[in-house]
């Protein structure tokens, strides 16, 4: 799977993650898990200009994902802003 397509795929169970979270709401586990591995595979095949970045990020994930499995609401959804501003910064940062 190359790096578009992992975006891509990211993008699309981030903004199912996001839908719940919005609303207050833990997400689907089964999201997080995927966004998670996603996540892993992306900081797999980072360049060197951004590993640091795909490895925070990856850590943030696997934060969020255990915060699901724990039913912690408050900390999934500040995990998820987190994941939000470290996105931002990363496009910001490295976007050709």
């Amino acid at each position: 799977m190359d790096l578009l397509t992992i975006k891509h795929e990211m993008a699309v169970v981030f903004e199912q993650i996001t839908a719940r979270t919005d609303e207050g709401l833990l997400p689907d586990e089964a999201a997080v898990d995927k966004f998670f591995r996603l996540c892993q595979r992306m900081h797999q095949i980072a360049d060197d200009a951004w590993i640091g970045e795909a490895e925070d990020f990856s850590h943030l994930s696997h934060q969020l994902l255990n915060a699901v499995k724990k039913s912690d609401v408050e900390n999934s959804v500040m995990l998820v802003e987190s994941l939000q501003d470290a996105q931002v910064y990363c496009h910001r940062s490295f976007r050709d």
